[in-house]
């Protein structure tokens, strides 16, 4: 008895507990959550910060250096002077700071900070072609769950309807109106139909499964999507042009800007070798100083005397230094930097390719997915309309179950025809708003 009691005091206890509630992500949810954690996409935004960082020292490398430098020891030996034996202890030391300045270099530290700028900005394209593969990505494993979900209800309504069927036909089986064959043909409709309902959700789980690891989250128990209020597309709305999505694409796609500017940065790449041709003029200036101190001379000055007032010295020089022969290497370099331009030129025009056939693609997926799903639309209509007349035909005795399965599985079929062919035509449709810059939106 009184575990009765206990197990219905937890059990009311359980009931007023708060409970965690699920978690409904929308799909620009799912977008942002991915852009901020895919791992991915973190190794890139390093890339970034790397070449950030060295377009900053690249203009630091234009102003001029200053190096310090202390030394101090102890010597102890012995010497003969005149016969005689001395010993010779003594300490010393010495300290400079030291300063030089490029004042020319053929302007290679100049094109070196636009190559570092080209380079950061290649990287930050990389970084939203990443962005964009990502978005892509999950935005597909999204619809794919919507679309599980719609043929899940389609077939919970199949098996509702095949379920009310079968209580019909056994009520009409128990007054005579029907033999026991007929039973039996709709109860084997219906444990059909239970099983495309599990195999249905058992979809669903692995689409949710699907989009959960894209985002890398640990599980799917406390997920679930949006369903959108109107996700129906516009069949009348005509696609735009192939060249009108080509120039918006061109304008604004990351890989186009990648190439361009791997583009740049090669030119300047070439300009910094034949910079090395060019005479270098530096700089250099100083102060150093010296001390020393014998054991055995008593005489000796101090060492703040020696160090900061008697042995200081100064310099100021102008450095000029001419390449006139380095094994071809000066040579060898503009060669190869000629050839990398030219290597950057044709993976900008391959990808420029790349992207108008791309494009040709998108839109002539678009559109053959824009006249399936209107196919599809009619075929649902038109299957609709039969399986509402075998159902009256049925009710009165003038077609068997047989044809009433025949033409529920035609009309669940074209159902689902239907929806894949909407999922795909709106897909289709969200590669082709990337393509114009527009965000991934339902």
């Amino acid at each position: 008895m009184k575990k009765a009691l206990l197990f219905l005091c937890t059990l009311v206890v359980a009931c007023f507990l708060p409970v965690k509630a699920q978690k409904v992500w929308s799909l620009e949810e799912c977008i942002s959550y991915a852009l901020e954690n895919n791992l991915l996409i973190k190794r890139q935004e390093l890339s970034v910060e790397y070449n950030q960082n060295n377009y900053k020292q690249s203009y630091f490398n234009t102003l001029p250096n200053l190096n310090g430098r202390l030394s101090h020891g102890y010597n102890s030996g012995q010497y003969i002077y005149q016969g005689d034996l001395f010993e010779n202890n003594a300490w010393s030391g010495s300290g400079s700071v030291s300063s030089s300045l490029t004042l020319f270099n053929g302007l290679q530290t100049l094109n070196d900070i636009r190559q570092k700028k080209y380079l950061f900005l290649q990287s930050q394209s990389d970084l939203k072609k990443r962005e964009n593969d990502v978005s892509i990505d999950i935005a597909t494993a999204y619809l794919q769950v919507l679309f599980s979900k719609e043929l899940v209800d389609v077939a919970k309504s199949k098996l509702d309807v095949t379920s009310l069927q079968t209580e019909r036909t056994r009520k009409m089986l128990a007054v005579g109106n029907v033999a026991q064959g007929e039973l039996l043909q709709i109860k084997a409709q219906e444990a059909n139909d239970k099983t495309s309902l599990i195999n249905a959700k058992n979809n669903l789980d692995i689409a949710f499964l699907n989009l959960t690891q894209l985002l890398d989250l640990d599980s799917t128990g406390s997920f679930d999507v949006v369903v959108p209020q109107n996700i129906e597309v516009e069949l009348l709305s005509p696609l735009e042009s192939i060249q009108d999505i080509y120039e918006k694409a061109h304008a604004t796609m990351p890989e186009i800007k990648s190439a361009e500017f791997a583009l740049k940065s090669s030119e300047r790449q070439l300009s910094i070798a034949r910079g090395q041709i060019s005479p270098r003029i530096d700089l250099n200036g100083g102060i150093a100083s010296e001390y020393k101190k014998d054991e055995n001379d008593p005489t000796a000055r101090p060492y703040s005397d020696q160090l900061l007032k008697d042995n200081v010295s100064k310099y100021v020089s102008v450095g000029l230094n001419v390449p006139i022969f380095n094994q071809l290497q000066i040579k060898n370099s503009i060669s190869n930097a000629k050839l990398n331009v030219k290597d950057f030129r044709l993976q900008l025009d391959i990808a420029q390719m790349a992207l108008y056939k791309e494009v040709q693609q998108a839109h002539a997926d678009a559109s053959a997915a824009r006249e399936k799903y209107y196919s599809s639309v009619e075929a649902v209509n038109y299957n609709e309309e039969a399986f509402k007349y075998t159902s009256q035909k049925l009710e009165v005795g003038l077609v068997n179950s047989v044809d009433y399965n025949v033409a529920q599985n035609n009309l669940i079929s074209a159902k689902s025809s239907m929806l894949q062919a909407k999922y795909e035509y709106i897909f289709k449709l969200k590669i082709l708003d990337l393509y114009m810059d527009k965000p991934i939106v339902l």
